[in-house]
């Protein structure tokens, strides 16, 4: 292609990858559509990566660059069909039609790298926007690379403010029964970060289909909701999202979740296995409310039998929460278990008492208190 590379993207794929020294950043700017992958080997391809990923449905894209005119590269695959009139669909860029029933299988056969290219695109709205429209089954694609010649350039979008300017700061607490402050007097870690914000003047309020805790706190009215589930593992909670958890549209989002599957499930899976569990929720919520910011806790020690389990999930948390903010998400790592106080679980070694409880309200507003308002 001519001009200056601007930017692309590994459509599909929560990792970047290089082809023929271009790097396609992880997946960003869809509107729909479902990331799917394949271990496939892939042929007329320097770098079969590219091409082992994909989005397909009826989606768009909108890129967001400054005011110039572009050239597209689109690279596409048929990872799924083996025969002719299987897939077909359409393209087109900035409204102007690329393609109509276009079958991959019938242009290069199954798992063959195949591209088609745009060129001379205005763009004047701040958004290079491609539209891929199913005919028959799904439209797909697995890259995206974006060129300019006229000194066109990618603007990564601004962040939305998180909390609003009037009314309070809606928190959504989500987990498992520390979330629901079992083993606490009350509310749990829910109480001690109301406590922090109303005296740090900071309007906020709780969300959830659940409720319990006081009715006041510091002679103020406590927000009793909550998305607590005693018990619940990490799949089990992904079960809830999006409804009901997220029904009430909260601004920030309090995730704390795995400590069940460190001894429910610890026979016939590992760390990594959790792991993948832990990042395909994370990457529900963020489909779900890409706008709200995503608080990730690193969980509380646990002191009996399954220790172990729980530390070695504890050991790759970060690495999961780390690889979605480098994709531009709104996520945050709060560290619940660095700093945990040594008298601060109850009786059974694995639920916080009021004590711990204290740690994790103050953790959670510690991360959180700049967003608020």
């Amino acid at each position: 292609m001519t001009g200056s590379l601007v930017y692309a993207i590994n459509a599909g794929s929560s990792t970047a990858v290089t082809l023929d020294g271009v790097r396609f950043e992880a997946d960003r700017f869809s509107s729909s559509g479902t990331p799917n992958t394949t271990s496939d080997p892939i042929s007329g391809a320097s770098n079969a990566a590219l091409y082992q990923s994909e989005r397909y449905g009826t989606f768009t894209y909108n890129i967001p660059v400054t005011q110039a005119t572009y050239s597209v590269e689109l690279h596409f695959v048929e990872m799924f069909h083996t025969s002719a009139n299987s897939r077909s669909f359409s393209v087109t860029v900035e409204g102007k039609s690329l393609v109509t029933g276009l079958d991959i299988y019938k242009e290069v056969g199954h798992d063959t790298a195949y591209i088609l290219r745009a060129t001379n695109i205005p763009v004047s709205d701040g958004a290079l926007t491609i539209q891929f429209t199913t005919q028959v089954d799904n439209a797909t694609v697995s890259g995206i690379a974006v060129y300019s010649a006229d000194g066109g350039r990618f603007e990564e979008p601004p962040i939305p403010p998180i909390c609003p300017d009037s009314g309070p700061c809606k928190i959504l607490p989500l987990g498992d029964s520390i979330t629901d402050g079992i083993g606490s007097s009350g509310g749990g870690y829910r109480v001690e970060l109301f406590r922090q914000a109303v005296a740090n003047n900071k309007n906020i309020t709780f969300v959830g289909s659940k409720a319990n805790g006081p009715t006041t706190v510091d002679g103020k009215t406590f927000p009793r909701n909550h998305e607590g589930y005693s018990g619940y593992s990490i799949n089990q909670i992904a079960g809830v999202v999006p409804s009901p958890a997220l029904n009430s549209d909260p601004n920030i989002i309090l995730l704390m979740i795995g400590t069940n599957d460190s001894w429910v499930e610890e026979n016939n899976n590992g760390p990594q296995v959790m792991a993948q569990r832990l990042g395909a929720l994370i990457d529900k919520i963020i489909n779900a409310k890409p706008n709200a910011l995503l608080a990730v806790a690193v969980i509380t020690p646990r002191y009996d039998y399954a220790r172990q389990w729980a530390d070695s999930y504890v050991a790759v948390i970060p690495g999961v929460v780390q690889e979605r903010i480098n994709q531009g998400f709104n996520v945050i790592l709060v560290d619940q278990y660095k700093g945990f106080p040594s008298n601060g679980l109850g009786t059974d070694n694995l639920h916080p008492n009021d004590t711990g409880y204290r740690f994790i309200g103050q953790t959670w507003y510690n991360a959180i208190k700049d967003y608020l308002k």
